[in-house]
C-alpha cells in the first residue's frame, strides 16, 4: 500500500492520498474514505483537464464547466462542481480513463463518502461506522484504478500509438515509445499496444497502413518497439507472439523470411514458435544452398537478414542448416551475412575470406564488411593470423582502400595492445618483404599511426 501511494501521479493530490492512507494506518476508517474519494475527484477532474488541453471534445464539454465553476465565487459555483463531482465517473469512462468495473467500484466508493461524510442518514440515526478493511478495500481500488495512472486512455491510446510509429517523421526513441505507451498506460491499454506492435512486426498487417511508410517498413518499426517493450515485460510480449505464432505459418515465404530476420534474435520469438514453423524455417535455409554456386549472385536483404542469425548459438539450435548454407557461400556473400550481425562466430571465417579474396574489390569488402565489423572479438593471435593472411594475399595488400582499412583494423584493436605493436611491425615488415620495390604498397599511414 505504501509503495502505491508512493506512486500517486498527480504531485498535486498525493497530499490527499498521504492523508487518507494516514487515516487508515490509525483505525479512522470514514476520514479515509472521504479523503480517497476526495483524492479520486481531484485526480479525474486534472486528467480531464489534460485530454481537453490534447483536443479531446469529450473532455472539452466537461472542462468549461469547471472553468466557468472556477471563475465564479458564488452559489452556483458549488452546485457546478457538485454537479461536476456526481458525473465525474461516468466522464471518465467515456474518455476512457477507466473502464465500467472500475466504475462500479468506484461509485460504492463514492455513496460510502456520501455515508461516511453523512452518518446518520441510516433509519433510525444510527451513526455509520464502515470497517478498516473496507476503508483499506476503497483506497487499494483508487489507487489501482486511478492515482497510480497518468490521464491514459484506452483504444484512444492506442491509435495515437499506430498513429505516431506510422508517421513519416517517425524516429526510433527507445526511451520515448516506452515512456508514452508502456510506463505511462493502464495494464490493459499496455497489452492491448504490445499486441498491435507484436502482429505488425510479425505479420506486416497492411489493412489501414498508410503508404508511406507501407505494411513492410511499418513492421521494421514495429520490431523496435517491441525489443523496447521486451526490455521492461519480456513474458508480456511472449503472450502477444503466442496469439498470432501460427498466423505465421500461413503467411508468404516472403513475409516468414522477412520476420526471421527481424525478430530471430529475440528468445521470446523462439519461446513461441512450434516444431512446425521451426521446421518450414528449416527448409527454407536448406534451399539456400544453391546461392553459393553463383560467385557474382548478392543476396537480397531479407536472406542476409536471416542468415546472419548463424551467429547466434541458440538459434542454430533451431535451424541447424544455418551453419551449412552459411559455410556454401561465396565470400562476398559470406561478408554481406557478417556485416549484418558480427559475432564471435564468424572470426575463425576471416582468415579464410582474406585468403580466397580473388580481387581488389572482393578484398576492399571482405576488410569493410567482415574483418573491421569483427575486430572487438578478436584476440591477439587471431589478429596475428589475419594479418598473416592479408600480407600473403597481393589482392589483400595491393587494393587501394586496404590501406586505410588496415589503420581502421589498428585503432579498433587498441584493446589488444598492452604497450607494444609488435604484431602490428610483424605486418608491415611481411608487407614490405612482398613489395619490397614499390613505395606504393608500404603502409605509410599505419605506420605513421604506429609511430
Amino acid at each position: 500500500m505504501e509503495e502505491l501511494v508512493g506512486r500517486v501521479w498527480n504531485p498535486d493530490v498525493r497530499p490527499l492520498v498521504v492523508d487518507a492512507h494516514r487515516c487508515y494506518a490509525t483505525g479512522a476508517a470514514r476520514g479515509s474514505i472521504v479523503l480517497t474519494w476526495g483524492a479520486v475527484c481531484a485526480d479525474l477532474i486534472e486528467k480531464t483537464l489534460r485530454l481537453a488541453e490534447d483536443g479531446e471534445s469529450a473532455a472539452q464539454v466537461v472542462a468549461k464547466k469547471i472553468e466557468q465553476a472556477r471563475s465564479t465565487n458564488g452559489p452556483q459555483t458549488v452546485a457546478t462542481m457538485q454537479d461536476v463531482e456526481r458525473t465525474i465517473l461516468k466522464s471518465a469512462v467515456e474518455l476512457e480513463l477507466i473502464d465500467l468495473v472500475e466504475e462500479k467500484h468506484l461509485e460504492r466508493l463514492r455513496e460510502d463518502r456520501n455515508l461516511s461524510a453523512h452518518p446518520s442518514m441510516r433509519p433510525l440515526g444510527e451513526s455509520v461506522s464502515p470497517s478498516i478493511e473496507y476503508a483499506r478495500a476503497h483506497l487499494a481500488t483508487a489507487l489501482e484504478a486511478v492515482l497510480i495512472h497518468p490521464p491514459s486512455q484506452g483504444r484512444k491510446v492506442v491509435a495515437r500509438f499506430l498513429d505516431h510509429v506510422a508517421d513519416p517523421s517517425f524516429v526510433g526513441s527507445r526511451e520515448y515509445v516506452t515512456h508514452a505507451f508502456f510506463d505511462r498506460v493502464k495494464p490493459a491499454a499496455r497489452r492491448k499496444i504490445v499486441d498491435v506492435a507484436v502482429k505488425h512486426a510479425l505479420l506486416e498487417l497492411d489493412e489501414g497502413v498508410p503508404d508511406p511508410p507501407g505494411a513492410i517498413a511499418l513492421a521494421e518499426r514495429m520490431t523496435f518497439c517491441v525489443r523496447a517493450f521486451s526490455e521492461r515485460d519480456r513474458s508480456l510480449v511472449r503472450v502477444a507472439m503466442g496469439k498470432v505464432i501460427e498466423r505465421l505459418g500461413g503467411r508468404s515465404v516472403e513475409i516468414q523470411t522477412r520476420a526471421l530476420g527481424r525478430l530471430g534474435d529475440l528468445d521470446v520469438f523462439w519461446a513461441t514458435v512450434g516444431a512446425p514453423l521451426a521446421d518450414q524455417f528449416e527448409q527454407w535455409v536448406s534451399s539456400l544452398v544453391k546461392l553459393g554456386q553463383d560467385r557474382w549472385l548478392q543476396l537480397s536483404p531479407d536472406q542476409v537478414g536471416a542468415l546472419s542469425l548463424v551467429s547466434l548459438d541458440g538459434v542454430r539450435g533451431y535451424v541447424p542448416s544455418l551453419a551449412s548454407t552459411f559455410n556454401s557461400l561465396t565470400p562476398i556473400q559470406k561478408a554481406d551475412v557478417i556485416s549484418r550481425r558480427p559475432g564471435k562466430y564468424f572470426v575463425p571465417f576471416l582468415v579464410e575470406l582474406l585468403a580466397e579474396a580473388a580481387g581488389f574489390r572482393y578484398a576492399e569488402a571482405v576488410a569493410q564488411k567482415a574483418v573491421l565489423p569483427c575486430a572487438h572479438f578478436l584476440t591477439q593471435d587471431e589478429l596475428r593470423q589475419i594479418l598473416t593472411a592479408w600480407a600473403e594475399n597481393d589482392q589483400c595488400r595491393q587494393a587501394g582502400g586496404m590501406f586505410q582499412a588496415a589503420v581502421d583494423l589498428y585503432f579498433s584493436t587498441a584493446h589488444l595492445r598492452v604497450g607494444d605493436s609488435e604484431v602490428w611491425e610483424e605486418f608491415l615488415n611481411a608487407v614490405r618483404s612482398h613489395d619490397e620495390s614499390d613505395e606504393n604498397y608500404r603502409y605509410a599511414a599505419l605506420e605513421a599511426a604506429i609511430g
